[in-house]
């Protein structure tokens, strides 16, 4: 045995307290870095105007305003319509992983437990109930019939399975008509996939042309263009709601972009885990007779025209045949004397 100790609960609390005391500082400081990075942000592209000029300059300045707030509403509405489509990604890989995983049953024990004891663990210990079942059971005798057993006609059970031979043979007839029917063909399968692929197609179409009339609609109701009419409080006073409703739209695409880039780290992690719960299928590769010439026209391209001939290069060498003699006629007589030898043999035996 190894004389090592194991951790003790104390110990082991303490430390999980302490790894949860670090995360928490630098999520604090991480915090306060954005925070800063966004204060920069807002100070940099969203300066005060410079309100001092006379009327033409005021007009001036109000129609800038009013461009770059077209601009920041436009890009704002991008990003939050891309913060929902990631969130139902980002859902729906959730499931996809739940899927994949599988939930685990916690492995449940057997208890037995009368029902007095079943009460007074859902009702307390202040209440005593004495629960007896057999209490108000009347005792009732079983009456033993005795069945004589009546001798019965084999023609009869005969004629009570017909009907199951009939649903016998009209599963093989069933069976016959779908073998008999015809597999698709790979035309009507080509045909099939792209009559889906046209309608799919037409679907993303009219989804997008739904989102680019909303948006319109959007940015008609929402982004309408000031009055430039008045005297010169009255342009001033436009001028500072177009720059407060400016930075306000500023912030929010800016949080928003914030958002869909962890979206986009969080999608990212979810398909890796994805793919490590699925595996990666190998396809099933064919064997392909190739020639060199093939294998090298399809590595170098149809440009590259290479003949490779192996035996170019291999020197001719001429078969010497030698002629062997013809063996001369033997004698019978001499094969049958050779033979003599073994006749004794089995003579013996």
């Amino acid at each position: 045995m190894s004389d090592v100790k194991k951790m003790t609960s104390s110990r082991r609390h303490h430390l999980k307290s302490l790894i949860l005391q670090i995360a928490a500082g630098w999520i604090e400081e991480e915090n306060k870095e954005l925070i800063a990075a966004k204060e920069a942000y807002m100070s940099e592209n969203a300066p005060n105007p410079d309100l001092g000029g006379d009327m033409a300059a005021l007009q001036e300045l109000c129609k800038k305003l009013h461009q770059a707030l077209d601009k920041i509403d436009d890009s704002r509405y991008d990003a939050e319509s891309k913060v929902k489509k990631s969130n139902l990604e980002i859902e729906d890989l959730k499931m996809k992983v739940v899927d994949l995983v599988g939930v685990k049953k916690p492995a449940l024990k057997k208890v037995r437990m009368s029902a007095d004891a079943m009460l007074q663990a859902l009702l307390g210990g202040k209440h005593k109930v004495t629960m007896d079942l057999r209490s108000n059971l009347k005792q009732v005798k079983k009456e033993v019939k005795e069945e004589t057993p009546e001798a019965l006609d084999w023609r009869k059970n005969i004629d009570d399975k017909a009907d199951r031979k009939k649903m016998f043979e009209t599963g093989v007839e069933r069976k016959h008509a779908t073998m008999t029917e015809k597999k698709m063909t790979s035309s009507r399968r080509h045909a099939l996939k792209s009559l889906i692929l046209t309608i799919a197609a037409k679907w993303l179409d009219e989804e997008k042309a739904a989102d680019i009339a909303a948006k319109e609609e959007y940015m008609t109701e929402h982004c309408v263009k000031p009055s430039m009419s008045g005297d010169q409080a009255a342009l001033m006073e436009t001028c500072k709601k177009l720059h407060a409703l400016l930075d306000k739209l500023d912030e929010e695409r800016y949080d928003l972009a914030s958002k869909v880039g962890k979206a986009d780290k969080e999608i990212e992690d979810l398909n890796i885990k994805v793919v490590d719960l699925r595996g990666v299928k190998k396809p099933a590769l064919r064997k392909v007779r190739m020639s060199a010439d093939a294998m090298l026209k399809a590595l170098l391209g149809s440009k590259h025209s290479v003949n490779m001939d192996l035996r170019a290069n291999l020197k001719q060498v001429k078969k010497e045949v030698k002629e062997e003699p013809q063996e001369a006629a033997g004698d019978w007589r001499k094969n049958v004397e050779d033979k003599a030898d073994r006749k004794k043999m089995f003579e013996a035996t």
